[in-house]
């Protein structure tokens, strides 16, 4: 992965000295970025031999070196062409930003399969296509074909499948100074993915912040496990979550969506932080650039008494905990405050503080107070007259900007700086100063947020699956190895097998033997039918409950096979299964699937109207962990139900946390199980737990 990125030699086809030659662009960004390593042209269709100074050649093979990198930017139809010569030569790195492939119909598809068969014979792995490829501010290589001037250096490195939107973001960190190590534009990430990548900046030394912006996820396991080992920050915007944003990224990367709630439920497990709007790029960085938050407990402060108020308003929704850096501290401010007839507090008003030139002294007390774990400042920068001798015009000329970093890197505690004021004049100071400003107090305290649960997250240490030890993965093999497609409440015998226990029941092939089972296993019963065709058995009149006596056994069989007659004509029909009436408790849903991206999953929620109405669910990936399940079940907008809300019946959480952890073992186990349903899942007052219900659907062997 290194070669991509610091390639000593490059070569670039298609270039010529004809007007609106494109890969020419990429040249010139080259030279004007300072890359010094060796450049060749290639370009079987001129007679030219020089284009910007650089010797051009008919075919790789004719070049003078072996280039690492081939940078292929022609039409499609002659890409193919294009990396049989480079293979042939060779060259086994590839920077593809050609259009035309699976994005564009049945004829673009075509073409990417024979590239991909192309690269492989030749072992070579490439970047893109549809892409702008590769940057590295530290060498100079600049792949894209947009004509470009060289961009700050720094630690944030961006991954995104649009080359355009990554541009536009190389725009919005220089504005705030917010260096750029690596860019890379996959595009239609047919060779190399998001996930390759990732890897590699999570081990490259000038990276300390990695943004991507994916339209898709297609290795969704591997990108959790790699985020979970990488110790950097892992910025994430996650388009392509709407009708309309799928419909546009077919055209666009030929991007399949996502379930979005599926990658919050992995982002959270990995400590990525989602962002909602792409600007969240550039203050989250700039969030990161600040020394950590360890804790919640926040001290706000402006001069303006309004803004102090929008503030704690701001805080408290963030859920940040006001600091109270003591009375001693209180006190000295009282001392140099003008007026003073403000009283100092958290948030703080020094709007009585009329020397400006007090305020970092201020800032490094308040964060060496071990009550403080971080503060926020909001204050303007506004254009004053220079050669004023009022009391503001000094205020607002004075420049604190080296002292109050001096007091951020003393006490190695953050301080979001906030100023409104001249645009231009504020542009300035940002471009001069070794902290970030931020442009608004929501924008700030969003970034300390986000900055203060990573950290938060990391403090916890590695995520660890909870084991369960009297679980028989061979068993429930040997169970599945004869069946397939859609399977009935039959599973209840699986379930069993991982702990996970229905009423007693028997099935009956007659009335007769109905009317024995549930005269042994002691009225009332419940009675439902068993057919292929009934999975969802009420629709079917298949559900019969609180019979009492074998006379109404009897009429209930007759019964069930009438209605199953209704239902489908010529619906199967297995019998009756007999079960013990389960008593009064709280109904839940447990269900699994199989998501393409991120593996087994497992998604749960109180039963009846909490599911079907309200979408009242939480989601864990499998396996997962007790401490993860009973974070995500305290989650629910139900839980006070389960907790014995308004002297309702309360439930041992622990019952439930087990149930759906023995689901998650056995979707990872049992990997031919595509989907399952238990609904419901009865938690009784005895802290006993029963399955009164379940389907599932498996692949075909």
């Amino acid at each position: 992965m290194n070669t991509f990125f610091n390639p000593q030699t490059i070569a670039v086809y298609g270039i010529s000295t004809k007007p609106g030659n494109t890969p020419r662009i990429i040249l010139e960004n080259c030279l004007r970025w300072g890359y010094r390593g060796r450049i060749f042209g290639i370009n079987p269709a001129t007679q030219e031999t020089v284009v910007s100074g650089i010797r051009v050649y008919r075919s790789a093979a004719d070049l003078p070196v072996l280039p690492d990198l081939a940078i292929l930017l022609i039409p499609a139809r002659y890409v193919v062409t294009a990396v049989e010569d480079c293979g042939q030569a060779g060259i086994r790195r590839l920077a593809i930003q050609a259009g035309g492939f699976n994005e564009a119909g049945e004829e673009g598809r075509q073409r990417a399969t024979e590239l991909l068969a192309a690269a492989r014979k030749y072992q070579i792995r490439f970047v893109g296509p549809n892409g702008l490829t590769l940057a590295n501010t530290t060498n100079g290589l600049c792949l894209p074909f947009v004509p470009s001037f060289p961009v700050a250096q720094g630690g944030f490195s961006m991954i995104t499948q649009s080359g355009g939107l990554g541009l536009f973001l190389w725009n919005l960190l220089e504005d705030e100074q917010v260096g750029m190590a690596k860019f890379v534009s996959i595009g239609n990430k047919l060779d190399l993915d998001e996930v390759d990548f990732l890897e590699y900046l999570g081990q490259d030394s000038e990276t300390t912040v990695i943004g991507l912006y994916l339209e898709s996820i297609t290795n969704g396991r591997r990108l959790i496990s790699l985020a979970q080992q990488i110790d950097k920050p892992i910025v994430i915007y996650k388009a392509n979550t709407t009708a309309a944003g799928r419909r546009a990224a077919m055209s666009h990367t030929a991007a399949l969506d996502n379930d979005d709630d599926m990658c919050d439920a992995a982002f959270e497990r990995a400590g990525i932080i989602r962002i909602d709007h792409l600007q969240d790029f550039v203050t989250t960085a700039k969030a990161f650039a600040l020394p950590p938050m360890r804790g919640p407990r926040i001290m706000a402060m402006s001069p303006a008494g309004g803004l102090a108020v929008t503030m704690a308003d701001i805080c408290e929704q963030q859920g940040f905990t006001f600091a109270d850096p003591g009375e001693d501290v209180y006190r000295e401010l009282t001392e140099i405050a003008n007026a003073g007839i403000i009283s100092p507090g958290n948030p703080l008003d020094m709007g009585d503080i009329y020397r400006i030139d007090k305020f970092p002294a201020i800032f490094s007390r308040m964060l060496a107070s071990d009550q403080v774990d971080g503060a926020v400042f909001v204050s303007q920068w506004p254009r004053m007259p220079k050669d004023g001798t009022d009391v503001f015009t000094a205020m607002f000329n004075t420049d604190i900007f080296l002292e109050t970093t001096g007091a951020i890197r003393s006490a190695a505690k953050p301080l979001a700086m906030v100023l409104y004021g001249h645009g231009p004049a504020l542009a300035t100071k940002k471009q001069e100063l070794a902290i970030p400003i931020f442009d608004g107090p929501e924008e700030a305290l969003v970034a300390l947020k986000r900055q203060m649960t990573y950290y938060a997250h990391k403090a916890e240490g590695s995520f660890i699956p909870t084991p369960v030890k009297d679980l028989d993965p061979s068993a429930a093999h040997s169970w599945l190895h004869h069946r397939h497609g859609d399977i009935g409440e039959e599973i209840l015998e699986l379930l069993e097998q991982y702990g996970l226990p229905g009423p007693r029941n028997g099935v009956a092939a007659t009335a007769a033997e109905a009317a024995q089972i549930a005269t042994t296993i002691g009225y009332p019963v419940v009675m439902k039918v068993i057919s292929p065709e009934a999975l969802h058995k009420s629709e079917a009149g298949g559900v019969l409950t609180g019979i009492a006596s074998a006379a109404e056994v009897h009429h209930g069989f007759a019964r069930i096979g009438d209605n199953l007659k209704n239902y489908r004509h010529n619906a199967r029909w297995h019998g009756v299964r007999i079960a013990a009436m389960a008593g009064d408790g709280h109904d839940f849903f447990i269900g699994g699937l199989r998501d393409r991206a991120f593996g087994p999953v497992v998604v749960f929620g109180l039963g009846g109207i909490h599911i079907e109405i309200f979408r009242d669910v939480q989601r864990v990936l499998c396996p997962s962990s007790e401490r993860e399940i009973l974070m995500k079940l305290q989650r629910l907008r139900a839980w006070p139900i389960l907790t014995g809300a308004r002297g309702g019946l309360a439930i041992d959480p622990a019952v439930l946390v087990d149930a759906i952890l023995r689901v998650c073992h056995l979707l990872v186990d049992c990997p031919r199980i595509e989907e399952l349903d238990l609904n419901p899942v009865r938690l009784l007052p005895d802290a006993r737990l029963m399955v009164l219900d379940a389907r599932m659907r498996l692949q075909q062997t």
